[in-house]
């Protein structure tokens, strides 16, 4: 059952399916979770919630009915952060139905902060203290599946903070990337301004910041590579320059100016030591060598986002080691030379 449910659960919308089945299986766990009145409890998955005409409408992950009256929200965020105007949509349906912002629940794996979340929203359940519920259900098939789901989410957890190349599925690096981003984005140096959706122009989970200077844009970012398959090293670190119009042109001749600077032994001579074990090949410059790549075919980048060098780590390097590199990498941002 253990490898079933590592299959199963791969993804955010995997998860609130087992969470909404264990409520069919057993409601009394959530009604103890959210602090429901005595009554008939029954669950609204990917509910389409709208206030009225005009109004911006949405799918929330959860709506729990009491009795068939709309009582909480759920928004379940295991890996991805919040997007568009979707909880002005569930806030403006649940102020409509008269539920208060204590019932409206943002849920993460853990006490994590959640990119974009709203700050009304409460953060008082958690996906493992939801799944802890059930274990002692008087429902078996529910206690089976909460207890083997609780030790996936162990293990989830473990490679978002352990070694990089031993991270298996996109949910896990997501959770990575999230709990990087806390750590870095807290002590990072005044004048850095962090992405907050936190993904590439594929789609990949990534982690960018950048500081505006006068020729343009420094930027520091770790790229989760696509496809991931035949390497042990799934993110990238990258250290580019960009200007105002973003192109590949511009941002070719802006990285020729400022080549030496950009270049992976410069960072890693200017870290110290304790960068220098982490990377790989510290004395290379960490420019694509291969003529013809997209964009300027001397630098890494892409069109739109800039271009400069690859700063990639050991294999082993676990979630401290890349908080440790990425930080020294905002406090490079700011030795950018003037133009």
């Amino acid at each position: 059952m253990a490898y079933g449910l590592t299959r199963l659960l791969r993804t955010e919308d995997d998860w609130s399916d087992l969470l909404c089945f264990l409520a069919e299986l057993d409601p009394e766990p959530l009604r103890s979770a959210l602090r429901l009145a005595p009554g008939t409890i029954t669950v609204r998955r990917e509910a389409r919630v709208k206030a009225r005409r005009g109004a911006p409408t949405g799918r929330v992950d959860f709506v729990v009915l009491l009795d068939g009256v709309e009582r909480a929200l759920m928004e379940m965020k295991l890996g991805a952060g919040a997007h568009g105007a979707q909880f002005a949509a569930y806030d403006a349906w649940a102020e409509a139905k008269g539920i208060p912002a204590a019932d409206r629940y943002l849920v993460g794996p853990n006490a994590d902060p959640i990119p974009d979340g709203p700050s009304t929203w409460s953060r008082r359940p958690t996906f493992e203290t939801l799944l802890g519920g059930w274990n002692n259900s008087s429902d078996a098939l529910a206690r089976l599946l909460a207890v083997r789901a609780h030790q996936q989410l162990v293990a989830l957890e473990a490679e978002a903070t352990g070694p990089a190349d031993q991270a298996s599925t996109a949910l896990s690096d997501a959770l990575r990337l999230r709990r990087l981003a806390r750590l870095t984005q807290t002590a990072a140096p005044q004048g850095t301004v962090f992405n907050s959706q936190q993904h590439s122009q594929m789609g990949a989970p990534n982690i960018c910041a950048w500081r505006e200077k006068e020729d343009g844009y420094v930027v520091a970012e770790i790229q989760r590579l696509q496809p991931r398959r035949g390497t042990d090293s799934p993110f990238e670190n990258r250290i580019m320059v960009q200007t105002p119009e973003a192109t590949s042109a511009a941002n070719g001749s802006l990285a020729d100016r400022h080549q030496k600077w950009l270049a992976r032994n410069n960072f890693v001579q200017h870290a110290g030591p304790h960068v220098q074990a982490l990377v790989r090949d510290p004395q290379d410059d960490g420019f694509k060598k291969k003529p013809g790549a997209k964009g300027h075919p001397q630098y890494y980048g892409y069109e739109g986002g800039g271009h400069g060098s690859s700063v990639v780590l050991q294999d082993a390097a676990d979630l401290n080691d890349m908080a440790t590199a990425f930080s020294a990498l905002l406090e490079y941002l700011a030795t950018y030379p003037k133009p």
